[in-house]
Order: structure tokens, then sequence, then C-alpha cells
């Protein structure tokens, strides 16, 4: 499948919802709806839209805090009907790439469920903390953290380039 991405604008917000509300109830609850409502209002960091044949399936983003080196993923997600599709390879490295070369990040955080952290541990993230029920009843919180070593960059870039990105 050959995937596109690109800024989100304020257009996308309605697919974007619907991306959301189709991960409901397995990766996200409804109680979370209104702060990633909230959050496409703010563009308040870099966030993108994936694209599969004129149509978005997916979106994610990244901040820096203030005063830091550590970047921060932000409401990544990709439509459950193109899971396991290589939608979600490709979201999580456009952004490692976008960090790896527009930023001066040193490791990369994000925060998601006992349902995908398998899936970043193949990317390199390893778990710092887990907290049973931390989103909702059922769904754990799961801390994790990519260390951007040279290493680490160097294979970013390679699996991005390998993309033919």
């Amino acid at each position: 499948m050959a995937f596109t991405h690109r800024q989100y604008n304020s257009e996308d917000r309605g697919d974007c919802i619907r991306v959301f509300d189709s991960n409901v109830p397995k990766f996200f609850r409804d109680h979370e709806r209104p702060d990633f409502v909230s959050f496409l209002d703010s563009e308040e960091c870099p966030y993108f839209v994936i694209e599969f044949e004129n149509a978005i399936i997916g979106c994610g983003g990244y901040g820096i805090r203030e005063g830091s080196d550590q970047a921060d993923m932000c409401w990544g997600m990709v439509a459950a009907e193109y899971h396991g599709k290589h939608a979600g390879e490709y979201l999580l490295l456009a952004r490692l790439y976008e960090i790896v070369t527009a930023t001066c990040a040193t490791s990369v955080r994000l925060g998601t469920s006992q349902y995908t952290d398998g899936f970043f541990q193949k990317y390199g993230f390893a778990i710092q903390s887990i907290k049973p029920d931390g989103i909702d009843t059922g769904l754990d919180e799961v801390e994790m953290r990519l260390q951007l070593t040279d290493d680490a960059k160097q294979l970013i870039t390679a699996r991005w380039n390998e993309r033919g990105a």
C-alpha cells in the first residue's frame, strides 16, 4: 500500500474524529474523545494525517517539551480497518523521521496501552512503567521511551528510506 502524509489542517478534523471513533472501545475510550477534539482544535504541535487513495486513514504528531530535549508522541492512531496493513508503521516512522531530522530531541516518550506496546517495542521503545487500569477499566497505561542514539537515528532513517519515502 502506498501511504502518504501531510500536515494536519482544520478541514481534516472530521476525518480524524472518524479515525478515533473507529478505535473505540479497544484502543480509546469514549471519555477521551473530548480531549482529542480539543487537541485537534488547539493545533499546538506538529500533527500529520496519513492518506491512502486520497482518504485520511490515520493521524498523529509529536511535541517537544519546553526547555527539554525529549519528544512526546501525541494522539497517534490508524483507522481500525487499516490495522495490520502497515499504516501504523508508516505513521510511526514518519513521526520518528521528522523528530530525528527536524529537532534536537535525544529521546521519544509515548503513552499507550497493553494492546499496542508490543508494536512499539519492535521499533526500539522500552517500557518504563505500567499502570493497571490507568486509562480505564481493562485498559492499562503503558509509558514507553526510545533513546535516540546515533544507531537509533541511523536505523530510523534507513527504515524510512526503505519505504521509498
